[in-house]
């Protein structure tokens, strides 16, 4: 396995300085063929090697199963790279919460609060999910605050290659009246196509512990990372809209089919 670790291709161009010297770099964010990714995790675990990183959260839709994959297949190949369980959860108003260090699959379709506290309750951390981008899957200022009153978060997407300038302006009013309150600031891909880093969150140290540390006291620095990547093909964005579309939503069914059964 071909490791980047010494040139760092994962840091930012505009690094800002690190008070030891020396950043942790970590992907937070991103999915692989186990939901509606184009990649599998075994070669997600390549190019996160190849590009330095430290850390690598993979946090498919409701699943576990590849984060499980990639993990064991860095250990299995003793790759530098530490891989986090995680999982990006659908809550029942459709917003997003990405958990991450999981012992087992959160519960689907329950409402933000819950989500995050059975989250919290495994020993996980709970990370709002691309806020304010006016979709769907992505939290409104109004919804956040109401879910605030039930519970707290470890973290917040700041840095996003989705978030344009009206989510940038929708977060930074949000943040003005309850920064106190949302965790870490924290930079993530999103990455769907294997592009990872586009988006990264620094942190002292290089270890899973050391940016688990960073994120519960708020010390993780959000950037924009300077690895570049050719658009996906289009076959990629069929795949992509196909797992997204079409096979999400059935196992997504299968799952709350299972949940109301009791298994």
């Amino acid at each position: 396995m071909t490791s980047s670790r010494d040139s760092r291709l994962c840091l930012p161009v505009d690094c800002p300085p690190s008070p030891s010297g020396d950043w942790g770099v970590a992907e937070l964010h991103c999915h692989t063929t186990a939901s509606d990714g184009t990649v599998s995790p075994e070669n997600l675990v390549e190019i996160a090697e190849h590009i330095g990183l430290d850390v690598l959260a993979v946090t498919d839709h409701d699943t576990m199963k590849g984060a499980l994959r990639a993990r064991d297949y860095a250990l299995r190949v003793g790759a530098r790279v530490e891989v986090v369980v995680g999982m990006e959860v659908t809550t029942r108003s459709q917003d997003h919460i990405v958990g991450l260090f999981l012992e087992r699959p959160p519960e689907i379709f329950r409402s933000v609060a819950d989500t995050v506290n059975a989250i919290h309750a495994q020993g996980g951390l709970a990370i709002v999910a691309h806020p304010f981008l006016g979709l769907p899957s992505s939290i409104s200022a109004g919804r956040l605050r109401k879910a605030l009153e039930r519970c707290w978060f470890d973290g917040i997407e700041a840095e996003n290659p989705y978030m344009r300038k009206g989510a940038r302006e929708r977060f930074q009013r949000f943040m003005q009246d309850d920064h106190d309150r949302m965790g870490a600031v924290v930079g993530s891909s999103d990455a769907h196509y294997g592009d990872l880093a586009r988006a990264v969150s620094l942190f002292e140290g290089r270890t899973a512990a050391d940016l688990r540390c960073a994120i519960v006291t708020q010390a993780v620095t959000p950037a924009i990372g300077r690895v570049r990547y050719a658009p996906p093909s289009l076959l990629a964005r069929l795949q992509n809209q196909y797992r997204s579309l079409v096979r999400l939503p059935i196992a997504r069914g299968v799952l709350l089919w299972r949940q109301w059964r009791g298994d």
